[in-house]
């Protein structure tokens, strides 16, 4: 009885002793996979995101947040109830990819441009995967298609703006409830 109590209430360190132990037993192996991601990170990961990080944050100190909410807050407010600055948001997380889109709502959330409960509507969608790596790795390495790459593209597009609606559909009612 007193075993059974001790593995329920130690059973996170116990995890993490057996986790130690097989990377002591199998660290030739463990070596290898450590040094294989870390060239795949280095060789693909970082030249793929690092351009759009830095576009990013460049043209967020630039009038053109201000610019699309000027412009875009009468379609983007009846649309998605946020304000049209989420446009640019948005428009990045398309172009740039994961974590982009998120960031920049962080950044306007920090900044007022939005509330907390505007902010979790444009996570909806604002945090997407990128072009590069939906046609580049999914359409043309796995599929052998750039065709089936741009569709998958379209289709993770118009998901994302589906399930925005779909929410907001449903906390209109879970309002009035």
């Amino acid at each position: 009885m007193t075993i059974v109590c001790s593995v329920r209430r130690n059973g996170l360190a116990i995890i993490f002793c057996l986790f130690c132990l097989g990377l002591i037993v199998f660290s030739s192996t463990n070596l290898t996979a450590a040094k294989d991601g870390l060239i795949l990170w280095a060789t693909a990961v970082i030249p793929s995101l690092f351009p759009f990080f830095v576009a990013t944050e460049l043209l967020s100190y630039t009038n053109i947040i201000s610019f699309f909410g000027k412009f875009l807050t009468p379609i983007m407010r009846p649309l998605f109830n946020v304000p049209g600055e989420s446009a640019f948001a948005f428009l990045m997380g398309l172009i740039s990819g994961y974590p982009v889109g998120a960031k920049i709502v962080s950044n306007f959330m920090e900044e007022g441009i939005c509330t907390k409960e505007e902010a979790e509507r444009m996570l909806a969608f604002t945090n997407n995967s990128g072009p590069l790596f939906i046609v580049g790795t999914v359409g043309i390495s796995l599929f052998g298609s750039t065709q089936i790459g741009i569709l998958l593209f379209v289709t993770h597009i118009l998901a994302c703006i589906s399930v925005r609606n779909c929410s907001s559909f449903f906390l209109f009612f879970q309002e009035f409830s």
